[in-house]
């Protein structure tokens, strides 16, 4: 607990040093809402949003501060790419004692892959016009088939899905192991 604790303080001086755009903190505040709306963006935690508001807004080749709007598609599109699914490059926290981590590999496998599948669908219906209906909040545009300007946008069916274990597999496995094992020794003379 002493060490979550320690991590909330550094991430909050973080976010005074870095974060004291005034768009960095408007965009954090719809991405909070855009994760209550919708159920798929719900694993992502405050300091991940706060981390993908900053880096959607200040890192560009101009190091300007875009404007919302483009800041906003642009989050999507960085969730909607994978940015946070096994192997990416993600965004790397570097303020626990000059440890780097990534900060999705808080998340499960499938809720990567919700959080993925749900910034897919959202950027597809914005890219058919479908703004105002996202700030909106339908929670229904993730889970139904929706038409845009002629274009039906169904939602995505999940990538991962969690294997399912069998309880004689594992034991098989043992009793092959074993048995090769025997075959395998040797007898010196």
């Amino acid at each position: 607990t002493l060490q979550s604790h320690l991590a909330a303080i550094r991430h909050s001086r973080w976010f005074e040093e870095n974060a004291h755009h005034s768009s960095v903190k408007v965009l954090i505040r719809l991405l909070r809402d855009l994760k209550t709306r919708f159920d798929g963006l719900e694993p992502l935690t405050p300091w991940m949003l706060d981390l993908l508001a900053h880096s959607a807004i200040m890192n560009n080749p101009s190091r300007q501060a875009l404007p919302i709007n483009v800041a906003y598609r642009r989050v999507l599109q960085l969730l909607s790419s994978g940015l946070f699914l096994p192997g990416s490059a993600s965004i790397t926290d570097r303020i626990d004692n000059g440890i780097t981590y990534r900060v999705h590999q808080t998340m499960t496998l499938e809720q990567q892959d919700q959080v993925c599948l749900t910034a897919q669908t959202l950027i597809r219906i914005m890219a058919h016009g479908g703004f105002k209906t996202i700030l909106d909040g339908h929670s229904g545009l993730i889970t139904q088939s929706t038409v845009w300007d002629g274009v039906e946008v169904t939602p995505l069916d999940k990538a991962f899905e969690k294997p399912v274990e069998k309880e004689g597999e594992n034991e098989d496995m043992d009793a092959e192991g074993t048995a090769g094992e025997e075959a395998m020794e040797t007898t010196e003379n």
